[in-house]
């Protein structure tokens, strides 16, 4: 398997400048420098200054809000693809000073608030209004403004509130190695032209150092309607490509670790547990490999109950209502050790947002981590 860093200088080996290319990129690069210091300069100004646009923006800002705090009660949807690297991609780099850096987000209350991620295409205006996290977890909420929203009609929401419609989307979040969640619509108002994208992750990272101050690149291709009576076709044409900063206040919790516990007659040791506002992430070594799995995509019932043993740990989430979270079915990874063991590492958001202080414990196998104790 090849290394980001090879796909970086593969990438590099290919590319070739004008003259006039080479001068905007050396421009380019001194306007970044130039800004970089500058924002390094002003950073604690920045932050307890107040937001220009956030008088003029506060009506919508309220309904979005709104949408992050229900959101993940409603749950559904379909995944969304990562990509991966440590180090961005030539392509990413280039878009960066050619096309602008990525639109600085603002905190407003822990949460992120993009400034400017919005793009318009074919009657359509995507902008992204709000992320919120912790390292491993996050949530984004965008807003999609319909010139004619007749478009929408006909189109029931189901029982949980949520919108018949699927997208061509993808998040890339830098430095991100594998991901898994969900996306789906919701409409805050039906009475306005302004339709919400609510987009719910877990990623990895190939350093683990974290997703906060990464860059987020957001594509979308195109919305369509699904119902009962199938597919009922292309609701929006368009294309709209969004870059902004994960920046958002990290609510990570972290929980005591080096439990022992087994999983199907292998021993495991818990190496890290947190929990945050949106969802748990459990890191632990498991005395057995999964082996050969045969080919990607073609999982036969055998090749699925070795990654079972590896991955299949049970973790729950309990909060102080008493409800639980199940997150044994968590975005994992599977590092093969020399020593025959695999370090595992799993991350799931839940189906609703929380308060830190309301979840009680972690169990993992058969240990029970109070959130109490951290």
């Amino acid at each position: 398997m090849s290394s980001p860093l090879d796909s970086y200088t593969s990438s590099l080996d290919e590319l070739r400048f004008s003259d006039e290319a080479k001068a905007r990129m050396a421009d380019g690069l001194r306007a970044v420098a130039c800004e970089r210091d500058a924002r390094s300069g002003r950073a604690a100004e920045v932050l307890s200054m107040p937001s220009p646009r956030r008088a003029h923006r506060r009506g919508r800002w309220l309904r979005v809000a709104a949408v992050l705090a229900i959101a993940l009660v409603l749950g559904g949807g379909g995944t969304v693809a990562v990509a991966a690297g440590v180090i961005p991609n030539p392509a990413n780099v280039l878009s960066d000073i050619f096309g602008g850096a990525p639109a600085q987000t603002e905190l407003l209350d822990d949460v992120g608030h993009p400034i400017g991620a919005s793009e318009t295409s074919n009657g359509v205006t995507v902008t992204a209004e709000a992320v919120i996290g912790d390292r491993a977890n996050y949530t984004v909420v965008y807003s999609i403004e319909l010139d004619d929203p007749s478009v929408l009609e006909g189109l029931t929401p189901n029982e949980n509130g949520l919108l018949p419609l699927i997208a061509d989307a993808s998040t890339y979040v830098d430095g991100a190695m594998s991901g898994g969640g969900g996306a789906y619509f919701y409409d805050a108002d039906p009475t306005d032209n302004v339709i919400q994208y609510v987009e719910t992750m877990s990623v990895n990272t190939w350093d683990g150092s974290g997703i906060i101050g990464r860059t987020a690149r957001f594509s979308m291709r195109g919305i369509r309607a699904f119902t009962e009576e199938g597919d009922k076709g292309t609701v929006a044409s368009g294309e709209w490509d969004l870059k902004f900063e994960m920046n958002y206040v990290d609510t990570t919790v972290d929980l005591p670790a080096g439990q022992a516990t087994a999983w199907q007659g292998a021993g495991v040791t818990v190496d890290a547990v947190t929990v945050s506002a949106i969802g748990v992430t459990v890191d632990y070594t498991i005395g057995r490999q999964m082996g050969d799995l045969g080919p990607s995509g073609q999982l036969s019932d055998e090749a699925q109950a070795k990654q079972d043993a590896v991955l299949g740990l049970p973790v729950t989430v309990t909060f102080a209502d008493g409800t639980t979270f199940d997150a044994t079915s968590a975005n994992s990874t599977a590092e093969k050790r020399d020593d025959g063991t695999s370090a595992v590492a799993k991350s799931a958001t839940y189906d609703r947002i929380v308060d830190a202080d309301d979840i009680v414990s972690v169990t993992v196998g058969d240990v029970v981590i109070p959130v109490g104790a951290a």
